[in-house]
């Protein structure tokens, strides 16, 4: 894939029934996400990408959004300062750098906007991922045993996490 026709860009509500597509194909495979359908409609996602304090990023090649990334801001007072993560590539469009792109533009959007830690979870059964993310300087905060059962196996939620601020890390319990 030539790198001039990809393009990560901050997502638009024209993008909605697209970034549903991409969600759904991904859903769809049932081995990334908790859930197996994506629970916004086009009118939902529109007004969801509305929202000035969260981000979707989109990877689009040509008219087709192949990749989606949301970095959702905590809502609390005491929980502002953080970002939960969120990401989905399709099938035919991994191991391309597309990931990775959309994540490091996500985190200069976090340091501008004033978060200092983003979280993500991660199924234990997507090594790709957790190599990525752990490549990109992302470290294990924690594991939640056998928290989901997938195909027949449990797998781990392992919680990644990327310090922007250092200093705010805090001992271990």
């Amino acid at each position: 894939m030539p790198a001039d026709k990809l393009a990560i860009r901050k997502a638009e509500p024209k993008d909605a029934k697209k970034i549903i597509e991409c969600m759904q194909s991904v859903m769809d495979e049932h081995i990334y996400f908790v859930s197996e359908y994506y629970l916004y409609t086009e009118r939902g996602e529109q007004e969801r990408l509305r929202n000035p304090d969260d981000l979707t990023l989109v990877a689009s090649i040509g008219d087709r959004i192949a990749g989606v990334l949301t970095l959702q801001r905590g809502v609390y007072r005491k929980n502002r300062h953080t970002a939960n993560l969120g990401i989905a590539v399709m099938n035919g469009y991994r191991h391309q750098g597309i990931g990775t792109g959309l994540i490091m533009e996500s985190l200069h959007w976090a340091e501008n906007n004033g978060i200092k830690k983003v979280n993500l979870e991660v199924f234990s059964t997507n090594v790709n991922a957790i190599n990525a993310y752990s490549k990109i300087g992302f470290v294990h905060e924690g594991v939640r045993k056998s928290q989901f059962f997938i195909n027949g196996e449990y797998a781990d939620d392992v919680l990644m996490t990327y310090w922007i601020d250092q200093s705010i890390s805090v001992g271990s319990i």
